[in-house]
Formats: C-alpha cells, sequence, structure tokens
C-alpha cells in the first residue's frame, strides 16, 4: 500500500523501526515487524498504513494522496481535533476544516516493542501557532498499540487554567476490495444525514452502500462490523469516549472531485469514524483529561 512512495531511509530508530523521507523529505516512520507493516508520518501523528502479515491492508490510503507540511493526508486515520468538521467559529476566522491537530508536527516516542507488537506515543503541545488558532493550553497524545490489530488513543489534557471544550474524530479510512460487495452491522437504529440537510433518520440492521454517504450514527456499546466480502474477512471497529459514530464513503462524484483521490478511490474505502460531533463537545477541566478511542481488527 505505500511501496508507490518511494522512500529512503535517513535514521535507523530501532531494529523495527526507521525514520523515512521521500524525494521532498518529507518524515515517514515506518514499522517492519515480524506481525505486521505500518507506518505512520509525523504530520498529523497520522498512521496511514496497517497490514499484518498475509492478509489485505486494514488502512486506506489514496493512491494520490498528497505529502507536504500543510494539507492533510487523504485516507489512515487523520487526527480531526480540536473540532469535527467545520463549526461556525471555524469558518467565520477561515480556520483549517477539522482543526489544526492534523495538519501539524508531533514529537514521537517508542513506548515499547516486543514479539507481540509495538506501542509507540505522539505528542502535541500548545504552542504560538496553535493558540494563534485556539487559545488553550494542552498536550495532546495519541497512543498507537500495533500488534494483530490497531489501537488509537486520543488523549486530551487540559493544562492551562481554564476549562475548555473539544470535538473531533480518528477519521480511520478502512481499506475493502470491493464496497458494492461489503455491508456494515452494528450501527444505531437513528442517525444524521449530514447530505439531506440533516435529517433524522431510523436505519437499517445492514447497511450497504451504493451512493454517497455521510451520516452521523447515535453512539453504540458494542463492535461496528464490515462485511468485506471478497477479502473473506470481518472489520471490526470499537469505539469508545465518543459520542457518534460518523460513516462516510465521497462515492464517484466525491472522489472526482479530489484532486487527491483517484476517480475510482471510492470503491476500495470505507471511513467508520470515532467521533464527538455534537455542538456540547467534551469539557475538559484544568489538570483532566479525556480519551477518545478506537480499536480496529
Amino acid at each position: 500500500m505505500i511501496s508507490h512512495l518511494r522512500l529512503n531511509t535517513t535514521k535507523t530508530l530501532s531494529e523495527q523501526i526507521s525514520l523515512q523521507v521521500d524525494s521532498k523529505g518529507f518524515e515517514f516512520i515506518i514499522i517492519n515487524h515480524p506481525k505486521f507493516d505500518a507506518a505512520f508520518t509525523l504530520h498529523g501523528a497520522h498512521l496511514i498504513h496497517f497490514q499484518v502479515k498475509q492478509q489485505a491492508p486494514l488502512i486506506y490510503l489514496s493512491k494520490t494522496a498528497l505529502f507536504d507540511d500543510k494539507k492533510a493526508i487523504r485516507g489512515g486515520v487523520p487526527v480531526c481535533w480540536p473540532w469535527f468538521g467545520n463549526t461556525e467559529e471555524s469558518l467565520s476566522k477561515k480556520l483549517p476544516g477539522h482543526g489544526f491537530a492534523r495538519i501539524s508536527k508531533w514529537e514521537m516516542s517508542i513506548v515499547s516493542e516486543t514479539s507481540e507488537g509495538i506501542d509507540l506515543a505522539f505528542t502535541l503541545s500548545a504552542n504560538e501557532t496553535t493558540k494563534a488558532i485556539w487559545d488553550h493550553d494542552f498536550t495532546l497524545t495519541l497512543k498507537a498499540s500495533l500488534s494483530d490489530h490497531v489501537e488509537l488513543s486520543l488523549i486530551t489534557e487540559n493544562t492551562g487554567t481554564e476549562t475548555f471544550k473539544y470535538g473531533g474524530a480518528l477519521h480511520s479510512y478502512l481499506c475493502v476490495a470491493d464496497i458494492t460487495q461489503s455491508s456494515i452491522e452494528g450501527l444505531a437504529a437513528t442517525y444524521t444525514d449530514s447530505l439531506d440537510s440533516g435529517k433524522q433518520k431510523t436505519a437499517e440492521a445492514v447497511l450497504t452502500v451504493n451512493e454517497p454517504i455521510d451520516t452521523i450514527y447515535s453512539v453504540n456499546n458494542g463492535d461496528v462490523t464490515i462485511n468485506d466480502l471478497q477479502n473473506q474477512r470481518k472489520i471490526t471497529v470499537n469505539n469508545t469516549g465518543n459520542d457518534s459514530v460518523v460513516v462516510w464513503n465521497p462515492w464517484i462524484s466525491g472522489s472526482i472531485a479530489f484532486a487527491d483521490m483517484p476517480d475510482d478511490g471510492y470503491q476500495t474505502m470505507m471511513c467508520i469514524e470515532s467521533a464527538i460531533t455534537s455542538k456540547q463537545g467534551v469539557l475538559v477541566v484544568p489538570g483532566e483529561s479525556h480519551t477518545l478511542k478506537t480499536v480496529i481488527k
């Protein structure tokens, strides 16, 4: 899934982890574990690839994704924070959609490496650039636990003296062989249809996608399952700390409109997002934290 990037190693961080760059110097963290392969970018603390050995990739990455220090990357698991989508305030101030975390440079540390897996931590703290956009003191940590599955925990810590609220998402792009031969189960009974003026609708027990979809489902406590028929597997997603599950696929018209997605890119991806979308957001008082989590396997 990332062989087309043509990367060169600049630094060996451990026996299984290296820092690599493309022809423009964009940085990637490449992981070659006996059980799986994975890749992150320091730009956005962005997981762009995960594949258990001898299995199909679990995470979708657009073949025409753009890698620079300004844009969000199309695919993977973008970190949307400290808001989801475009709020009235962010639109009026022309602030970045889905917040600034996914277009900021993070610091990485290796927490542990074993024969079973690897634990990493990425951190982003308040600075002059973030405060010009969102004037709060914080430390944001993405903990990544990789083994035969992906576990991502986004920890928002309030390091200031005033309570703040936040929203966001772990915007997971999942890889399927053929979206027309796939279905989704385990979603809540009601949802908001963002493509139909935000109307509230009743969900079907099994969702099949054959048109553009951008829906916000009520939170549920169980697994959401994608039946990836052509790959003969089920992908399960379990979310905690969220108030909703967002399901998204741009379909044909959306893929054509995106410069960073092939025209047929919609055919092999499905977004199932652990999200905080309510206007109330999550309140975090000084000295406290909140965790948004997704487990994909």
